[in-house]
């Protein structure tokens, strides 16, 4: 299969749905490069306040500290970020080789789905169960609260109108089968 005629994608899906998981079989199977709206977001924070540590996730002060630079600088603020990067690296890639291809991790914001549709970016939801995205998350590192499920971050991910949709209640093999399966019908388009 030709790496060449992978389109870029974009995973949505509320917390501890998956995404990252899909992202990383992308990434190892089919060539892709992760991004993330987050990474500069997350990045700045530490910056700013450095004596917060990475482990546990302070989930909270993120989506905070995102929703707030968000209003006072620039609603684009994150997206044009990974856009910019996006960019940067595609160049660089391309005096190696002229395949690559972008996975965005946590689309979550109508602006951040504006931008990807406006890029020609197939999106894909990725959902599970509130249980099992609960169980994940208390397992995790993450400081997590219940009320981390209905933060403003959380509330645009279902809504979106999505190319495909990926239902993660299952084991790992499950999920690459599914993603599989996308990818072939990508290749066939």
């Amino acid at each position: 299969m030709s790496l060449l005629i992978l389109p870029n994608i974009a995973l949505t899906g509320q917390l501890r749905a998956g995404k990252d998981e899909v992202a990383r079989i992308l990434t190892e199977k089919y060539g892709y490069t992760r991004f993330a709206f987050g990474d500069t977001l997350k990045n700045d924070f530490h910056h700013r306040y450095p004596e917060i540590p990475r482990e546990p996730k302070p989930r909270i002060g993120y989506q905070n500290h995102g929703q707030l630079m968000r209003e006072l600088v620039d609603e684009d603020i994150w997206v044009s970020s990974c856009f910019e990067l996006i960019d940067v690296v595609q160049a660089e890639s391309m005096y190696v080789d002229d395949s690559f291809r972008a996975v965005i991790t946590d689309l979550r914001q109508p602006n951040e789905y504006a931008r990807c549709r406006a890029e020609e970016f197939v999106i894909i939801r990725v959902t599970s169960a509130e249980d099992i995205r609960i169980q994940r998350a208390t397992a995790s590192s993450d400081t997590f609260k219940l009320t981390d499920l209905t933060h403003e971050t959380e509330q645009h991910t279902d809504g979106f109108e999505v190319d495909y949709e990926v239902i993660n209640d299952g084991s790992l093999a499950d999920l690459r089968r599914k993603v599989d399966e996308i990818m072939a019908k990508l290749t066939s388009a």
